[in-house]
């Protein structure tokens, strides 16, 4: 009977071996699983190339004020830095004016009105003897007469502004004898 002699240096060698490779495959396993947590969105203020898992923490700043001109739909965190689409409209302007009764030349004033951040009030327009003062809503770079009754006559209207020139049409009904003028304005900011 032949029997097998155990060589036990090279048991207990290949068992150190294996020992070790275990050892350094766990600690490869460890490390791999160590992700740099930060802002991983490129787009972001706190943007960190290192990082390889987002944890929430990317901030953009920017208007969030979504009547704004200057709205930024991915800003997390508002800067302060919003333009009101009123604000260009806010001016004292001079008026040419085409209607159907005749041409005019008179001055006019936006301001803003307390009704809310697009809401203007137009002084002065039609240059009537009876003054009337339109309120009006303002939409980026639009403006809207809001449809409203003065002096027994309403009045419908809009217009836009591009740069110093503010263009405006409205139609003004006399309510008593169902007489209309329509208008086209040519408004220069003074």
């Amino acid at each position: 009977m032949k029997t097998t002699q155990l060589n036990f240096s090279k048991i207990i060698s290949t068992l150190k071996y294996l020992g070790v490779v275990t050892m350094f495959v766990a600690g490869l396993t460890a490390f791999s699983g160590c992700a740099k947590k930060g802002c991983t969105d490129t787009a972001a203020d706190n943007y960190d190339p290192d990082a390889t898992e987002d944890d929430g923490s990317c901030t953009i700043a920017g208007c969030m004020d979504e009547t704004s001109d200057n709205y930024n739909a991915d800003a997390t965190e508002d800067d302060g830095s919003c333009i009101a689409a009123r604000d260009k409209f806010i001016a004292s302007y001079n008026v040419q004016e085409a209607c159907s009764s005749g041409n005019y030349t008179y001055s006019i004033t936006i301001v803003t009105s307390s009704s809310g951040p697009l809401k203007v009030i137009i002084n002065n327009l039609g240059d009537f003897t009876t003054t009337i003062n339109a309120t009006a809503t303002v939409d980026h770079s639009n403006i809207t007469i809001d449809n409203a009754v003065y002096n027994n006559a309403t009045l419908t209207g809009s217009g836009s502004i591009n740069g110093n020139i503010l263009t405006m049409t409205y139609t003004i009904t006399d309510n008593a004898t169902g007489n209309s003028d329509q208008c086209t304005m040519t408004c220069t900011k003074q």
